[in-house]
């Protein structure tokens, strides 16, 4: 975990011209099934509490021409963008809206970003919440409620990490907030590759990560992960927001970099990355 030095890399939300494509697509899977999406998992009143306040204030400061609050019978928060108004009582919890299913939900659709929710307690860990519409092959219902070291058991070299990470997650609680990035090899730019398609895909274009010939499209998929503390109730906001870019269309630097990446990794961490049987064709791609 590292922080950021640039000012504009220290927002936790990064809103850009992509802002409605992400939104549509939270849409879009609230309309096959939010419970896919957005699960639970022993999440504290006091911790929901706070974290809806934190997300608000990183909103109404990073972008106060967006998004404005009022309080007067409890609180409203007025989106520019979209024009919505979302109105939540003094609990900070429940929240008076035909859609959503609590205020956590409504604020988590209102950025390009998902989130999530660790709490800590004594020598315990686990997922409290997760906001997830922009799966990278992964499904929110087989994390909910489990600690860091098994959520990350399948990520390969993690097995050292695992051994001393409730220290980090100490740090992460009481610190920060910390910012990341872990990347992956893309065949389409669609957001929502969850491991399970929705009614009526084939499962096999679902998937994706197919490369059938030199000219097909490949992506770096990045993913920029924000960590935010929240001492008062033992807990941090975990952010996730996807972006994309053409392999085709990177630097030389770049292309190098990311080359020594891929030539690095352990075939156990190729497999992971879904590069396995394309990384001959990332290479010669790389070189042009």
């Amino acid at each position: 975990m590292s922080k950021a030095e640039n000012k504009n890399d220290q927002l936790v939300f990064q809103l850009d011209e992509c802002y409605e494509d992400y939104l549509k697509n939270k849409a879009d899977c609230r309309l096959e099934d939010v419970h896919k999406y957005y699960v639970e998992a022993e999440l504290y009143p006091e911790t929901e509490a706070a974290v809806n306040r934190h997300i608000v204030q990183q909103l109404t400061t990073e972008y106060p021409d967006i998004f404005t609050l009022a309080a007067e019978a409890g609180y409203t928060l007025h989106n520019t963008r979209t024009g919505q108004q979302l109105r939540w009582k003094e609990d900070w919890i429940t929240i008076q809206h035909p859609v959503y299913r609590s205020l956590f939900d409504a604020l988590s659709s209102q950025v390009q970003e998902d989130t999530a929710i660790c709490q800590l307690n004594e020598d315990r860990d686990w997922l409290a919440a997760i906001h997830l519409s922009s799966p990278n092959h992964w499904a929110p219902a087989e994390k909910i409620g489990r600690p860091f070291s098994s959520v990350h058991a399948v990520v390969p070299g993690m097995e050292k990490l695992n051994q001393q990470y409730f220290k980090m997650l100490v740090t992460a609680v009481q610190k920060g907030p910390f910012f990341r990035f872990a990347w992956g090899i893309a065949t389409d730019t669609r957001l929502n590759h969850h491991p399970t398609p929705p009614p009526g895909h084939d499962p096999v274009q679902w998937q994706g990560r197919r490369v059938e010939a030199d000219s097909d499209r490949i992506y770096l998929r990045v993913e920029r992960q924000t960590l935010n503390g929240l001492p008062s109730c033992n807990a941090f906001l975990f952010t996730i927001r996807t972006y994309f870019y053409d392999i085709d269309q990177l630097t030389v630097v770049e292309k190098k970099a990311l080359s020594m990446a891929v030539e690095s990794m352990s075939p156990q961490s190729l497999e992971y990355k879904g590069l396995t049987d394309k990384v001959d064709i990332v290479r010669t791609r790389l070189q042009r």
